[in-house]
C-alpha cells in the first residue's frame, strides 16, 4: 500500500469545485479581517509604504501631474522605488475613498489623519484582494497543466497553501505592499502561457510582473536564461521582445518627461541605500562598505542566470518542464538571500513558486521523503518564524544584532536552496532511472524536450 502524499489521491475523492469556492471566500473573510485589523497599528505615515509613498504617487496622478510620481520622497531622501502599475491602480481607489471617507480626501494632501487614513487604507487594501484569489488560480492552473493525473484533494491542499499562507496576508497587515500578488499573478499566468505555447501573450503578463514589482526581475532572468541555454531562440524573441514593449510601454514616459527623478529612483539609488539584515552587513563600517551595497542586486542576477543555466545543462530543464518552477524557486529564493535589507514580505514569492514545484513533481519523486510536501511545509514553517522578527527596527541599525539577524537570514535561505537543488537532482537520477514515457499536460516530463 503506498502511504506518500503523493499516492492519497483515492481518499480525496469527494472534493470537488464547492471546497475550492468555500477555500476563496475563507481566504476573502481573513484578507478583509487582516487588512481592518492591520490598519489599527498604523501610528502615521512612517509605519506603512503606502502612506509614504503609494498614496502621494497616486495623489500626484489624481491632481494632474502623473508622470512626476517618482519625485516623491519620504524618510529623508528616500525615493519611490516602485514600478508604476500599482500606482496606476491605486489612482482610482484613491479617489473613490476620499469622496465618501470622512476626512480621507486630506489624508495626503495635509499629513496623517489617524481615523480617516486608515480607513483608506483600508478600503485600498480591500481591492487588492482578488489578486490573491488570481493568484492561487493561476498557481492551480499551472498545476493542471502540469500534472493533469493530480486528485482534487492534493490541488486543494496547494491551492489552500497559497491563498491562507500568513506569507500572503503580511502584505495586508503589516507591510502594506499589495502589488505583490498582483506580481506573483502576473508572472506564474505568465510561465503558464509559455508552456501553453503562447509567447507573445506570455511576454504581456511577464512584462505586467516587471511593472508591479522590480523584485520580479531576479526569476525572469533566470526564465530568459534557461531560453538561452535551451537555445530555443524563436520564442526567446518573442517573450523577450514582448516584454521590452510592455516595459518600454510602462516606464517610458516616467523617463521622458522626469528623468532626473525616474532614474534616480528606478537606477542610481538603490546601489546607495543603506544595508540592513542580510549577508552584506558584514561589510558595515569597513573599506568595502560603499561597494557592497551596490552588489546586491547585480548579485541576485548573476547567480540566477547561473543556476539557470546549470539546471538546463546539468538536469536538461525546460522552460516547458515542470523543473523549470524549480529554478524559478531558487531565483525567488535570492531576492531574501542577497537584498542587502529584508522584509518579512519577500519570502512570499519563493513560496508560490516551491508550492507549485513540489506538487507539481510530487508523484516523479523518489519514494520516501520527497513524495511529500516537505519543502513547502517546511519553508512556510521557517519563513513565517522568520517574518515574526525580520521586519524590526534592529533591521535597520548596525551593531552585532543586525549581522546576526543577516547570518540567520542568509543561512536560512542558502539550507532551502541547497535542499530545492538536491530534491532537483534525485527527481532527474529517478526520472533517468526508468524508461522516458510521453510528456504530461503539453510539456510536464522531466525531460529534455524537443524544441
Amino acid at each position: 500500500m503506498q502511504t506518500s502524499f503523493a499516492g492519497a489521491g483515492q481518499s480525496w475523492s469527494r472534493i470537488g469545485t464547492r471546497h475550492f469556492i468555500a477555500v476563496s471566500v475563507l481566504a476573502v473573510a481573513i484578507g478583509i479581517i487582516a487588512t481592518i485589523e492591520g490598519t489599527a497599528g498604523v501610528g502615521g505615515s512612517h509605519d506603512t509604504d503606502q502612506l509614504a509613498f503609494f498614496f502621494p504617487a497616486a495623489q500626484r496622478i489624481l491632481d494632474g501631474d502623473p508622470f512626476k510620481i517618482y519625485a516623491i520622497r519620504a524618510f529623508g531622501s528616500y525615493p519611490n522605488y516602485n514600478p508604476p502599475l500599482s500606482t496606476v491602480l491605486i489612482a482610482p481607489l484613491l479617489a473613490i475613498g476620499q469622496s465618501f471617507l470622512p476626512g480621507a480626501s486630506q489624508c495626503v494632501v495635509s499629513g496623517y489623519n489617524s481615523a480617516s487614513c486608515r480607513s483608506l487604507l483600508g478600503f485600498v487594501g480591500i481591492a487588492f484582494i482578488p489578486f490573491v484569489i488570481l493568484m492561487g488560480v493561476a498557481a492551480l492552473a499551472a498545476l493542471r497543466r502540469l500534472y493533469p493525473a493530480m486528485s482534487q484533494g492534493q490541488a486543494l491542499a496547494a491551492y489552500a497553501l497559497v491563498v491562507l499562507s500568513p506569507l500572503t496576508w503580511l502584505n495586508f497587515t503589516i507591510w502594506w505592499h499589495f502589488e505583490q500578488p498582483m506580481m506573483l499573478f502576473f508572472f506564474v499566468a505568465g510561465v503558464l502561457l509559455l508552456q501553453a505555447r503562447r509567447p507573445y501573450l506570455a511576454g504581456v503578463f511577464l512584462g505586467l510582473a516587471i511593472l508591479s514589482r522590480t523584485t520580479a526581475a531576479v526569476p525572469l532572468i533566470a526564465l530568459l536564461v534557461v531560453l538561452v541555454a535551451e537555445r530555443a531562440w524563436p520564442t526567446l524573441a518573442r517573450v523577450a521582445g514582448m516584454i521590452v514593449v510592455v516595459a518600454a510601454i510602462g516606464f517610458g514616459p516616467f523617463f521622458l518627461f522626469d528623468y532626473h527623478d525616474t532614474a534616480f529612483s528606478l537606477l542610481s539609488w538603490r546601489g546607495t541605500a543603506q544595508i540592513g539584515n542580510s549577508i552584506w552587513s558584514l561589510f558595515l563600517s569597513t573599506p568595502l562598505d560603499s561597494i557592497a551595497r551596490r552588489l546586491d542586486l547585480p548579485a541576485a542576477i548573476v547567480v540566477a542566470a547561473i543556476v539557470a543555466w546549470l539546471a538546463v545543462r546539468r538536469f536538461g530543464v525546460s522552460a516547458f518542464d515542470r523543473n523549470l518552477y524549480g529554478v524559478l524557486a531558487l531565483a525567488a529564493l535570492l531576492v531574501p538571500m542577497l537584498s542587502k535589507t529584508n522584509w518579512p514580505y519577500y519570502y512570499a514569492e519563493p513560496f508560490v513558486f516551491i508550492v507549485i514545484w513540489e506538487f507539481a513533481t510530487l508523484q516523479d519523486a523518489p519514494a520516501g521523503l520527497w513524495r511529500w510536501p516537505v519543502l513547502a511545509i517546511g519553508y512556510l514553517s521557517a519563513a513565517a518564524t522568520l517574518g515574526q522578527f525580520m521586519g524590526l527596527p534592529s533591521a535597520t541599525q548596525g551593531g552585532i544584532v543586525l549581522r546576526l539577524m543577516g547570518l540567520i537570514q542568509f543561512g536560512s535561505m542558502l539550507a532551502f536552496a541547497v535542499v530545492i537543488w538536491q530534491r532537483l537532482t534525485d527527481l532527474v537520477t529517478a526520472q533517468r532511472s526508468v524508461p522516458s514515457s510521453e510528456p504530461v499536460g503539453g510539456g510536464g516530463s522531466l525531460t529534455h524536450m524537443s524544441r
